[in-house]
């Protein structure tokens, strides 16, 4: 088996990312995530950061960087997937790594995730990178029309 590359992503790694988002729950087209990348590319708060082996993104986290004015800045992992096919091979192992160096490099003192309550085998695999549940909470939604002066 060829090395496992962690590696900030680029511009062409758009439609896998979108086809790992889809195992994720979050149905996103290739188009859609070439649109949003950019803000994250190069950026000094945010990253998302891939896992490629033989030449194919096969796993992604992103992070940014939360500063609200009640509380101490952290960072937050807004997103994480690896490809059903290769899960339980240390790739999650490694992104979470990399999710860790990077927020210690931005001086921070914690790194947050938030996970579905029916994610049970992601619980796990937190837990035993030493996350520690905090809390439960509600999410909620209001759909809204967007503004014709928006965008």
């Amino acid at each position: 088996m060829s090395a496992l590359i962690i590696r900030s992503a680029r511009l062409e790694d758009s439609a896998a990312l979108a086809t790992l988002s889809e195992q994720l729950g979050y149905p996103a087209n290739a188009a859609e995530v070439k649109t949003r990348l950019p803000r994250y590319i190069g950026a000094p708060e945010r990253r998302v950061i891939v896992a490629e082996l033989d030449g194919k993104v096969i796993g992604w986290t992103s992070i940014e960087i939360v500063d609200h004015f009640y509380i101490e800045k952290f960072a937050e992992i807004s997103g994480f997937v690896v490809d059903a096919a290769h899960r339980s091979r240390g790739v999650g192992h490694a992104l979470m790594a990399e999710a860790e160096r990077w927020t210690s490099e931005m001086g921070l003192p914690g790194l947050r995730l938030k996970t579905n309550v029916v994610r049970v085998d992601a619980h796990r695999f937190y837990e035993g990178m030493g996350f520690e549940r905090t809390k439960t909470q509600y999410t909620y939604v209001k759909k809204l029309a967007p503004s014709r002066g928006s965008r």
